[in-house]
């Protein structure tokens, strides 16, 4: 009977230590407003400065954390939208990995075609 209890405990704590872990998942802090926008800029200049464009990272028209419901919470998929001069910046809202830029004309940028540049 004690051996049995010892594994009921232990199987309780096991559970205990999950759940404790999955709300520290779910609790991650995001990149504030302002880190992601200064990582935007610092991508778009690299972009800039790659492909001779002329972007200016000044003008920052609107940010927006998305995907902020609570499945997205849980699964650590949140996205930063940034609109720099025309140009979307999407970043990861955790670490402020980049995914891709959009341009004014449909023109994208994706981490996979330049993979040195981010």
């Amino acid at each position: 009977m004690a051996v049995k209890k010892k594994i009921g405990y232990s199987i309780i704590l096991l559970i205990i230590v999950i759940i404790i872990l999955g709300f520290f998942q779910v609790q991650k802090p995001i990149l504030t407003e302002h880190e992601a926008i200064f990582k935007a800029k610092m991508y778009l200049d690299t972009v800039n400065q790659k492909l001779n464009l002329t972007y200016n990272t000044n003008i920052v028209q609107m940010s927006l954390l998305n995907n902020d419901t609570l499945w997205s919470k849980v699964t650590g998929n949140r996205t930063w939208y940034i609109h720099i001069d025309g140009v979307a910046v999407i970043l990861e809202a955790y670490t402020g990995k980049f995914f891709n830029m959009v341009f004014p004309l449909d023109g994208v940028i994706t981490r996979e075609e330049n993979p040195d540049w981010f």
